[in-house]
Order: structure tokens, then C-alpha cells, then sequence
């Protein structure tokens, strides 16, 4: 905590009885420190565990990361039972980023759901939320060696991590968990461009028409 000057996201292992214990101690070692606490999930609720860590939070000033597979229900009753601990400003919520593919489309619409809920007076979604970009890495795709037409993987990988961040930063994430140097690089410049309203580049015409692939 001395070493460093930004805010730190402490994970845990998932499992709700492990993680309980090790969140409330780091809870209490940090006191004051404003961790954020990732996660505590309905499971912990099953196994009795999620009071200890919601008020270890509590009485240590830390914040808690609410972790629910694209299910905006489940979300809305795990902040339920975290407010019985903790202020409405102490939760994010994570949503569940899945890999590019399929999956990036229950991404994107559950996150802008939650948006749009959120803006139009749902207070149970009215938090920030966190996207795990990184979880384009689960794709074997994104690491592998594959045929030279699909692209170096040394190039594949922070591709497919930055579009997982674009796609849903466009569908209102406010904050990133990602990994490669050169995709945090990309999302910040795009960030910044978007911000300043920078000028857009003009590209160049590609004759796509009769391109060779």
C-alpha cells in the first residue's frame, strides 16, 4: 500500500469461504485504505459468508466489486443485500465479461441494459461497473500458433482484448481490467480522442471490391 499511489482491486480465488476469510483479513489490515474488494458473489450469500466480508467493508471504509453472470436480476439482489451493509457508493457492480464471439454479444446487451435501467431511475443498477477485457485470453484463438492467414498471435491476442474493452466501453463500462501493454496503449489513446474530440483521421481508401484475401 506504500509502494503505490493508486487504488487497488484485491481478488480473491472464488471460493466464498476462502475468499471471506482472506477479504476480511486484508479488510482489517487495510483499514481506511478504500480497497475494492473482487468479489463477493450470491454464492457467498448461500454459504453464509457474505455478511462477513459486507462488514469487514463496512467497518474497515473498503468497497465491494458484485460479481453476477449476465443475470441483471441476480445483480439487483446482490446490491439488495449489500446495502444492509454498505452505502449505495461503496459497489460496483461487474456483469460478467464473456470472450469475443457469441458470448461479447450477452456483454454488450447486458451491460447496456443495465445502462439504460440505470439512467432511467433503476437505483439498484445506479453503480459503476467494471468489465474484465482480459477474458478475451480465454479464447484459444487470442494465444495459440495458427495458419499464417490468421495473423501473428503476438498481434492477435492485445487485438482481441482491445476490441473486448471498445465494444464495451461503448456499451457504458466505466471502469477496465486489462493485461496487455499494447491494448491498455490503444484504449487509452481511443479514450482520449473520444474525451478531447480529437479530429478523426482520414484513412486511406482500400479498393475492398477487388481486393485479394
Amino acid at each position: 500500500l506504500q509502494a503505490v499511489d493508486v487504488p487497488l482491486i484485491i481478488g480473491g480465488c472464488g471460493d466464498p469461504h476462502k475468499d471471506a476469510e482472506v477479504f476480511a483479513e486484508v479488510a482489517a489490515i487495510a483499514d481506511g485504505e478504500r480497497l475494492l474488494l473482487n468479489s463477493v458473489t450470491l454464492d457467498m450469500a448461500e454459504a453464509k459468508t457474505l455478511e462477513t466480508v459486507a462488514a469487514a467493508a463496512k467497518k474497515h471504509n473498503h468497497a465491494i466489486l458484485g460479481f453476477t453472470g449476465l443475470e441483471l436480476n441476480k445483480a439487483k439482489e446482490l446490491n439488495r443485500r449489500l446495502y444492509d451493509y454498505i452505502p449505495p457508493e461503496s459497489i460496483v457492480m461487474d456483469l460478467t465479461t464473456v470472450a469475443l464471439g457469441y458470448g461479447l454479444e450477452y456483454s454488450f446487451t447486458i451491460h447496456e441494459r443495465a445502462r439504460y435501467s440505470a439512467l432511467m431511475g433503476d437505483t439498484e443498477l445506479q453503480h459503476p461497473t467494471i468489465s474484465a477485457s482480459t477474458n478475451a485470453w480465454a479464447a484459444r484463438e487470442a494465444w495459440m500458433q495458427m495458419d499464417a492467414k490468421f495473423g501473428s498471435k503476438h498481434m492477435r491476442g492485445p487485438i482481441w482484448e482491445t476490441l473486448n474493452a471498445l465494444i464495451l466501453i461503448l456499451a457504458g463500462v466505466d471502469l477496465l481490467m486489462m493485461m496487455h501493454p499494447a491494448a491498455i496503449r490503444t484504449i487509452r489513446d481511443v479514450t482520449d480522442d473520444l474525451i478531447n474530440h480529437r479530429k478523426a483521421v482520414k484513412p486511406t481508401p482500400v479498393p475492398w471490391a477487388d481486393m485479394r484475401i
